[in-house]
Order: structure tokens, then sequence, then C-alpha cells
């Protein structure tokens, strides 16, 4: 009798997927809330908004405004003022004076006003780059969230099946039983296979809320739109247009704008210098007035410019080795993604198939048991088949969408109005 027990546990274990199709009574199982008033773009720019990258976009506004001000200055360093006096009074007493003030003006060195005006234009550049990578980054979020919660959905929605199955089964048996035409111990399976197919939802429940308030922690709504398949996107495959390598390309251009200016860092900036003097030489001269003009500059700095050059050639070296790692990555993970949405497809073609088959073998079995050809267990064994196929068909429905969603994030396509 244990044996037997056993034998009767393990059969009805697999039956935990409805036979009954994905489309029948769909309206009824459904619990996660959409709306019309949303779409896929305006949801973006909602988790655009709430990124935390998005307090990085005021740093080049800094940095630019910061060069601007420096390239558009009239001298290349501050001008210094300066004014002395000299006096015998503490001397000899004569009443000999001199008094003498000056200014310098710092010029820019050839060509380094206009690197710095260059500078500019790169971190101005480098603003929209960053802001359009990060609205790729806020539409990862949206894509994974989304197919989250629609993969529990639809495990959900399985599951009910599943249930309301298994007590339709529980009904015919228990009558049955009632009626004499099966023992009383097929009654206790066909209960414990319902209790065992209600914990499986419950769990499946669980699940589809938990990733329902994650979904609204990251976005910020409590709806989902009602249109969320994406169609493969056209945008070339070589990732030349990807956001994040856009962004690095900025990068890259804004670092080779301060290399050029690295020249000038540690260099001495030639100084013109204007002063005036007045003086005499006891107090029964009269004050000689007289104006000077100096000028400076360093005869060989070429050793001091040397280090700051080569850290910026080191630091434009890194991130074009950057960009090119991140170039295989990106390019590594949408092969990946094309080669299981490609397999995703295959599979789905042959389940469909497959489930032709089994469905057809389930309707013979359970038309068997009808008659008193077959026992429960044998019922449920074909019917825990037939389950698995439908349950296979069904995920494999939503993730072959899923895999579309991914495939046009690894391209680097953000989600907007205007896809």
């Amino acid at each position: 009798m244990r044996r037997y027990t056993s034998f009767v546990m393990a059969a009805f274990i697999g039956t935990l997927s409805p036979v009954v199709s994905f489309a029948e009574d769909n309206e009824t199982v459904r619990s996660v809330p959409y709306t019309a008033n949303l779409d896929l773009a305006s949801l973006t720019e909602k988790v655009y908004q709430r990124l935390p990258g998005l307090l990085a976009e005021d740093k080049y506004r800094k940095l630019l405004q910061a060069n601007d001000t420096y390239s558009h200055a009239i001298f290349a360093e501050p001008v210094t003022g300066s004014l002395s006096l000299f006096s015998d009074e503490v001397g000899t007493g004569h009443g000999f004076q001199e008094w003498e003030g000056g200014v310098d003006l710092p010029l820019w060195l050839p060509g380094q006003k206009q690197q710095q005006q260059a500078l500019s234009d790169k971190i101005a550049a480098e603003l929209p780059a960053y802001q359009q990578a990060l609205k790729l980054e806020a539409s990862g979020e949206v894509r994974q969230q989304i197919w989250q919660v629609k993969l529990a959905e639809a495990q959900l929605e399985q599951a009910k099946l599943t249930w309301e199955t298994a007590k339709k089964l529980q009904n015919d048996v228990e009558s049955r039983v009632k009626a004499g035409d099966l023992a009383s111990t097929e009654r206790l399976l066909a209960s414990s296979n319902t209790l065992e197919a209600h914990s499986k939802m419950v769990n499946a429940e669980s699940l589809l809320q938990q990733r329902l308030k994650i979904y609204q922690l990251i976005t910020g709504e409590h709806t989902l739109p009602q249109q969320v398949d994406e169609t493969v996107s056209k945008i070339t495959e070589d990732l030349q247009q990807h956001p994040q390598l856009l962004l690095q390309d900025q990068l890259i251009a804004r670092l080779q704008a301060q290399m050029g200016l690295a020249q000038y860092d540690g260099a001495v900036n030639p100084s013109l210098s204007l002063g005036v003097r007045r003086e005499r030489g006891d107090r029964a001269e009269d004050y000689t007035n007289s104006m000077g003009i100096g000028f400076s500059m360093a005869l060989d700095d070429k050793a001091y410019r040397q280090p700051a050059i080569a850290k910026a050639s080191a630091e434009l070296a890194d991130a074009q080795v950057a960009r090119q790692s991140l170039w295989r990555q990106l390019k590594t993970r949408q092969v990946a993604v094309q080669e299981e949405l490609n397999s995703s497809r295959q599979q789905l073609d042959l389940i469909t198939e497959q489930n032709k088959t089994t469905q057809k073998y389930y309707q013979l079995q359970k038309r068997a048991f009808d008659l008193g050809e077959i026992n429960l267990i044998d019922l449920l064994r074909s019917q825990s088949l037939a389950n698995d196929n439908e349950s296979r068909k069904r995920l494999l429905e939503v993730q072959i969408k899923q895999k579309i969603s991914e495939l046009n994030q690894s391209i680097g396509m953000v989600l907007s109005d205007n896809q």
C-alpha cells in the first residue's frame, strides 16, 4: 500500500499546467492593471527623470560654463598690479621719495585660446550624448520591469487554469466515487492534485505581486501600458549609433581637446608690463614722472610641459581601449540575444506541433478514463504531459517578445515617440 501511495503522489505532482488554451477566459485571470493612457515612450521618460544619473548632467553644464568663462577671458591669467613707495624718512631724512606702480598683463600663447574654445565645444557635445545614454538606460529599466511582470502574469494565468482544471477533475471524480464507478482512494488523489495546483497558483500570485511592486518602485507607475510589444529595430547592427559608444566617442573627443591644451600646462605665458614712476631727490626738487613698458617670456619651458602631455596622452589611450572593450561587450551581447531569439522561435515551432499531438493524446486518454478503461493515475500522466507542453508554449510566446525587446536594447534603441 505504501508503494502504491508513493507512485500515486509522483504521478500527480507533474500536473501543474493547464490543458486549457491561454486564449480561453483570458480576462478573468488577468490581475495586472493596464491603461491606454500610458505608452512605452512616456513611461521611459518618467523612469529617465527618476534615474540617479540625471544628477550628473549638471556637471557638464558647470564644466561648460567654467571653460566658456575662461576661454572668453581677455588675458590668459589674472592681471596683477603692484604699488611701491621708497622714502628716506627713516634714514637721512632729506626728503627722497619714489612712487612706482604697474600692472602685469599675461598674454595667451599662440593657439592656446582657440584650443580652450575647442574644449568648450567638446564639452557641449558630450552632454546630449550623456543624456541619450541615460535614456537608453531608462529604456532598459522599462523593458526589464515590464517583461518580468508579463512573465509572472503568464505563469499566474497558467497556474490558475491548472487549478480550475484540477477542480473540474476533482468534481468529476467525486461524482463517480458517489456513483460507485471509482474507488474512494481516487477521491483523495484528485483532492491532493487540486491542493497542489492551488498552492502553485498562490505562489504565482505572490511572484506577480512582487514583480508589480518592483515595477512601481522603479517607474513610479501603478499601471502598465496596454501596448508593450516591440518589433525588431531596423537600426544598423554595426552599433556605430549606439548611445553608449557615442558617449565614449564624445569622451575621447574631449580628451583629445584636453591633450591639445596639455602643451600649455606648465608653460609660462608671456607677460606685458605697464608701469609709472614718480620720484624726487630731496624736498627742494620737483617730482619727476615717467612711464615704463616691459615684456617677459620663458626662454625654454619644454621640459615642464611634458608631464601634463604624458598624463593627457595616457588618459586618451585608456579611453580608446575602453571604447574597444565596450564595443566588444555590446556586440557579444547583441549576437547572444539574436541567437537566443532565433532558438526560441525554432523551439516554439517545434513545441506547437508537439502540443497538437499531446492535446489529442490527452483527449483520447480522458475519453478512456470516462469509459473506465484507464485509472486516474494514467489520466494524470497524460494530463501532465499535455499541460507541460501547453505551459512551455505559452511561456515561449512571452519570452520571444521579451527577447525582441532585449535585442532592441542591445542594438541601442531608445523607447521614444518616433520609434
